[in-house]
């Protein structure tokens, strides 16, 4: 019985199986595709258990195999795909993104380990390989996916500052990637044009010569089902502007949450990913070993800043980006990468427990 007894972070825990609970009702509430939720959950909570129980020490052995599997997903979409969100594998479509991020974060985290457990500074030689990484990989995603290339790139840079590698360094290093970033879009690569109109429908709030006449209809429908809504659950499974709403259970399942299940469930949805963020922080400090402490920190900080940037962009705070939310929007290979990273910070949590 003791074996079976849960010895990791239990508010985690109950957070996520409460937004998974949420995200079941609101898939079902927006079309029929619940049963596929349900099925995508169970292969999520399988590898979340699955990873609980296997010590994260073991995870770093596969660091390097999954950075170069990575590396090959990453050109794989570039070449075949073409730069889209999603390659097709065995007739499936997948999108890779998360995978390849999260395969980043645990090779930086396992690098930096050794040297952080021996009380050593990274040497400039050992940066500028990391600083190669960062770039190959967020570079490579930037061109097909803006938002989540940034919230990749963010949370690298944070570890590399909890990982002791000067500021100097850091700072030439974020200039670099700016310059590049502008030059970018200067040339428009990719799919920049997308971004920009984007961003220029939010800076003037109306569509402008040379979009789509429908671009904005997300962003208006997403501001009118969330600034209509009620303090508390009122329209549970019939909302109205949900019927118009485009990628309803999916980019803009917060804007449809908010219109059915009232104000107050939507700020305990805001609040719950910054407790777990707040959790994260308290895993961290208090693990065993650098690698654990770099890999707790790389996930509560990816999985907020996602759902920050969701919230952000249903609220129109922010330009639409295309980012789902963790444990709540339809997903596939989304919500197994959510389940395993969720499972390893678990697991990390034994320790303290």
């Amino acid at each position: 019985m003791e074996k079976l007894k849960f010895k990791g972070d239990r508010v985690i825990l109950v957070i996520v199986i409460l937004l998974s609970l949420l995200s079941v009702m609101m898939i079902a509430s927006a079309g029929d595709r619940w049963m596929e939720q349900i099925r995508n959950f169970g292969v999520g909570f399988f590898l979340l258990f699955l990873f609980y129980h296997i010590d994260y020490r073991n995870v770093s052995r596969f660091a390097t195999p999954l950075l170069i599997l990575s590396g090959v997903l990453l050109v794989y979409s570039s070449i075949y795909s073409s730069g889209a969100r999603t390659v097709s594998l065995f007739g499936m479509d997948l999108q890779i993104f998360y995978f390849i991020g999260f395969c980043v974060l645990r090779y930086m985290a396992k690098y930096m380990a050794k040297k952080l457990n021996h009380e050593e500074e990274l040497s400039l030689r050992e940066v500028i390989k990391l600083f190669g990484i960062i770039l190959i990989f967020c570079g490579g995603i930037f061109l097909s996916n803006q938002s989540t290339a940034i919230i990749l790139f963010c949370t690298c840079i944070v570890l590399l500052f909890v990982g002791r590698v000067k500021t100097l360094w850091l700072t030439a290093f974020c200039g670099t990637m700016l310059i590049a970033v502008l030059l970018a879009f200067a040339l428009n690569i990719g799919r920049v044009q997308t971004f920009k109109n984007r961003v220029t429908y939010w800076w003037n709030d109306r569509i402008t010569p040379g979009m789509d006449k429908d671009y904005g209809k997300q962003a208006i429908l997403s501001r009118a089902a969330i600034s209509t809504a009620s303090w508390l659950p009122t329209h549970v499974g019939t909302g109205n502007i949900k019927k118009a709403l485009p990628e309803k259970d999916n980019d803009y399942v917060y804007a449809v949450l908010v219109e059915e299940m009232g104000l107050i469930v939507g700020i305990f949805v805001l609040f719950a990913y910054l407790f777990i963020l707040f959790r994260t922080m308290r895993i961290a400090r208090n693990a065993d070993g650098a690698f654990a402490m770099l890999l707790a920190y790389g996930i509560g900080i990816w999985f907020c800043m996602q759902a920050m940037i969701h919230i952000g962009v249903n609220s129109f705070f922010i330009p639409a980006t295309g980012q789902t939310l963790p444990f709540i929007s339809r997903g596939g290979v989304s919500l197994a990468i959510s389940g395993a990273a969720i499972g390893m910070l678990l697991n990390i949590s034994k320790k303290e427990m």
